[in-house]
């Protein structure tokens, strides 16, 4: 079947990051972080819809993995951020505040000012939410 743009559906349990794979196959020890990667964004889309406890279970699922096994600064910060704005969305500012701090300062380490002026904005929100 073919799509606009030459692009192609994927089949069923082909490049699914869950599916069982043995040790030693290609790619083996890349799972553990894919499916770290498929939380966070799968948490932001939960969140899109509204669902909002499970969002934040996927997210703190991908915040566990980068912050205490990847030690991944940058994907720790993004993950932090999609939970402040899990929490903006739910309209708890409060609670957003500390875990934008906490990304602003490992993505100010990272030098990625696109993501600090996102940032900046975000707690701009969350501060002006309450008035």
């Amino acid at each position: 079947m073919a799509l606009p743009g030459g692009v192609r559906p994927l089949r069923r349990g082909g490049g699914d990051p869950r599916r069982h794979r043995g040790a030693g196959d290609e790619g083996e020890r890349d799972l553990p972080r894919a499916r770290a990667l498929l939380d966070r964004h799968r948490g932001r889309a939960l969140r899109g819809l509204g669902s909002y406890a499970e969002a934040h279970e996927r997210l703190a699922a991908a915040l566990a993995f980068f912050r205490d096994v990847a030690r991944e600064p940058y994907n720790t910060a993004r993950t932090l951020t999609d939970l402040a704005e899990t929490c903006l969305a739910e309209g708890d500012p409060h609670s957003a505040l500390p875990l934008i701090d906490e990304a602003a300062a490992a993505l100010d380490a990272e030098k990625a000012a696109y993501h600090l002026a996102h940032l900046r904005a975000l707690r701009e929100r969350c501060l002006t939410s309450g008035e």
